[in-house]
């Protein structure tokens, strides 16, 4: 049995002792215990962690498609762009490699060949197929626009990158992490993650628990550079005949709220929503504060599970810069049309910005710390003042759900 990593809590079993009612404990001391605290918010980049998901869904994508056409192991090969390929029926035992940043499970067998002008199956070795957890992707754009020195530091190429985005376009992939793709997520998953995802060759693994304390994600954080990768991951096998194969986008549409195993039990009363895993490492000196991270950034956002947070005082943490601001105003108005009845707004000011590397486990993250805060209270009054003057857009209905100013 996995252990449960830092930010997911361990089962409170007596509830009488620690029921701290939110009513009883102003915003006030809320803000107070937050603001004696240091937030060390790690260098999240969603964009280019929202690259490689779409990737990998266009990646299984394109697997489905060769493995329906290779249902007959003595069919003839499938033309795949310049290449035709087809099946190798003799079983190919799992491999795991590591090209970092990416430790990845390889077990295609597949036969790659060309036809000469006689019509003959020439076969064709392609070594750099074996350098990317992304083979199909890689095979279906491998010509000259793959070289051996055009690597970016994740790994990839740029046609690639080009080549996922159209076919994403064309396949209606969108967004990232949350979102219901049946054609690559129905069946053929991995139950329990436990059984597999033991540990991360560059970065960290971590488990999130719904309100129910049953596993609902597991995910990566991989430090790269300056940024921190932040990846779904499942585990999946391709029609039963390739073996599992590591798959970096989630097997459930909807996003689960790091934390939310915590946020569900009675003695919470107060709850801070924030986009970085940063707050998860928070420790509040009363049990009635806890916090939650939706991960993904704004893309996650409408696919988002409020469950557990109806009877919960709800605060949104941001910041001045624009991401923030767009991030609370668009997790506002998710929370309000599944039902939620306390969303406010919590601003950080006056912080002091130091940039540094946080030891999280045993593995470095480059991060900001933030320190000497101020926490003070915002309504969505002078939330939208602040978004329109910094030219965020509001979203629609944002006024019609926070006509009230508390």
């Amino acid at each position: 049995m996995a252990q449960k990593t830092p930010g997911a809590s361990i089962p409170i079993t007596n509830y009488r002792r620690n029921i701290c009612p939110s009513e009883k404990m102003l915003f006030a001391k809320v803000a107070e215990d937050f603001s004696k605290q240091k937030l060390t918010l790690l260098n999240c980049d969603w964009k280019q962690s929202a690259k490689i998901i779409q990737m990998s869904r266009v990646n299984e994508r394109l697997s489905n498609q060769l493995y329906q056409q290779n249902t007959n192991p003595l069919s003839e090969p499938t033309c795949l762009e310049n290449y035709n390929v087809s099946i190798s029926d003799v079983p190919q035992a799992l491999t795991v490699l590591c090209h970092f940043p990416f430790t990845y499970s390889f077990s295609e067998n597949l036969m790659i060949s060309q036809v000469d002008q006689g019509g003959n199956y020439l076969a064709v070795t392609l070594p750099r197929l074996l350098h990317t957890p992304f083979y199909f992707l890689r095979l279906f754009v491998h010509d000259k626009t793959i070289t051996e020195y055009s690597y970016d530091e994740y790994g990839f190429q740029k046609s690639e990158y080009l080549m996922a985005e159209k076919l994403a376009s064309e396949y209606g992939y969108a967004g990232s992490w949350g979102g219901d793709y049946p054609e690559i997520m129905a069946g053929g998953f991995l139950a329990s993650p436990y059984l597999l995802a033991e540990h991360s060759e560059y970065g960290r693994l971590f488990y999130i628990y719904d309100c129910r304390d049953k596993i609902s994600c597991l995910f990566e954080m991989i430090p790269v550079g300056k940024d921190v990768l932040v990846l779904p991951c499942s585990y999946r096998n391709r029609n039963g005949l390739s073996g599992l194969s590591k798959v970096y986008f989630q097997q459930s549409a909807n996003v689960f709220i790091w934390g939310m195993d915590k946020i569900c039990t009675p003695a919470t009363g107060h709850v801070i929503l924030y986009h970085n895993p940063g707050i998860m490492r928070l420790k509040f000196p009363n049990d009635s504060v806890a916090t939650g991270c939706i991960l993904g950034g704004l893309d996650s956002i409408p696919y988002v599970s409020c469950e557990g947070l109806h009877k919960k005082q709800n605060h949104i943490l941001i910041s001045e810069n624009t991401f923030d601001l767009a991030f609370a105003l668009n997790l506002a108005v998710t929370m309000k049309r599944q039902g939620v009845p306390v969303v406010r707004f919590m601003k950080i000011e006056s912080a002091n910005r130091n940039e540094t590397d946080y030891n999280w486990d045993g593995i470095m993250y480059p991060a900001t710390q933030l320190s000497d805060m101020q926490i003070q209270k915002i309504t969505p009054a002078e939330l939208r003042l602040l978004a329109e003057s910094n030219g965020v857009q509001i979203p629609e209905n944002f006024v019609n759900y926070f006509e009230q100013v508390y």
